[in-house]
Formats: C-alpha cells, sequence, structure tokens
C-alpha cells in the first residue's frame, strides 16, 4: 500500500516561499504568491494573514506531516463546540502545488558492506554466523532488498567483519 506523501521536514523558508523534504525522498517547494492570489479572489481574509512576512516565516511541520502556523491560529465551531488550532494547509494539496527539485538518494549500504565483506575475504555465511544473523538477511541487505537499523549496521560492521563502524553527519 502507497503511503500518501506527507512532509517531514522544513529545509527553507524564504518570503513567501517553503522548501520541503517529503516522505517520498522528495525535495519539494511551494510558491506561495499565487495562493495569495486566490485567497484574494475567494476573500479568504483568515489565510491572507500568511501574506504578512511575520506571520509566515513562524511556519512549522505539524503532527499530521503538514504545514502550520501556530502563530496563526483559527478558531471555528464543530459539534456545537468552539475550537482554536493552529492554521493548516492540506497536504495533499501542498503537494499537487508543489514543484520537485531533486530525490534524496539513500545511502548505499548495502553495497558498502559487499565491498567491505569482499576485501575481508569473508562469505556472507561468515559475516551471518559472526553476527548471530542469517546468510540470507545479509544477502537482502547487500541487495539492497531490506532495509537495517543502525544498531543491526553497527553489530554486522563491529561482530561480522571485525571492523570499526564510524558514521558523520556534516
Amino acid at each position: 500500500m502507497n503511503r500518501l506523501p506527507r512532509i517531514t521536514q522544513i529545509l527553507n523558508v524564504e518570503p513567501f516561499k517553503i522548501t520541503t523534504l517529503w516522505t517520498t525522498g522528495e525535495v519539494r517547494v511551494n510558491d506561495f504568491t499565487k495562493n495569495f492570489e486566490r485567497w484574494v479572489e475567494t476573500e479568504n481574509a483568515h489565510l491572507l494573514g500568511l501574506s504578512k512576512w511575520e506571520v509566515f516565516k513562524g511556519v512549522t511541520v505539524s503532527d499530521t506531516r503538514t504545514l502550520a502556523w501556530t502563530n496563526h491560529p483559527v478558531t471555528f465551531t464543530f459539534g456545537g463546540r468552539t475550537q482554536t488550532a493552529p492554521t493548516d494547509l492540506d497536504p495533499d494539496v501542498l503537494y499537487q502545488e508543489s514543484t520537485f527539485v531533486r530525490n534524496i538518494e539513500p545511502l548505499p549500504i548495502g553495497t558498502m558492506l559487499k565491498q567491505a565483506r569482499e576485501k575481508a575475504g569473508l562469505t556472507q555465511t561468515d559475516v551471518a554466523i559472526n553476527a548471530g544473523t542469517t546468510r540470507n538477511y545479509i544477502s537482502r541487505i547487500e541487495n539492497g532488498k531490506s532495509d537495517i537499523q543502525v544498531e543491526t549496521l553497527h553489530k554486522i560492521v563491529e561482530l561480522g567483519l571485525g571492523k570499526q563502524l564510524r558514521m558523520e553527519v556534516v
């Protein structure tokens, strides 16, 4: 089942443009100038409040993985109860109206493990026995067919390959 694209992170906010990372691994940008024009035409005074830079730059990612402005709440009545919540926008519409910038490339963990294993002169079975896993799992990782947790990667590198794992975020 394919999941609907949702925002995972805001990468950049500039006057009326927001660059985001999506659950699809895509970096996309939303230019709100067209939205402002549409909101003027539909006389949507509340959403036009986002055209003030001081309000706009307060954008965050909500718990529902869309853009939200806690600094620009909306009050509404639903089921006879009046509630106040951050202004947020439909993530499906945001995705459709955004412009694709680039994909985030997956890390080639499997390829790196295979190269290290071959350089060490070990078979998949050797690595699996040393790391306490199965040859099939090692094969799936090397072929990019299985995800791997950092803890498991550390175990395979340290115990299975007898090497040290160093990670760096730059």
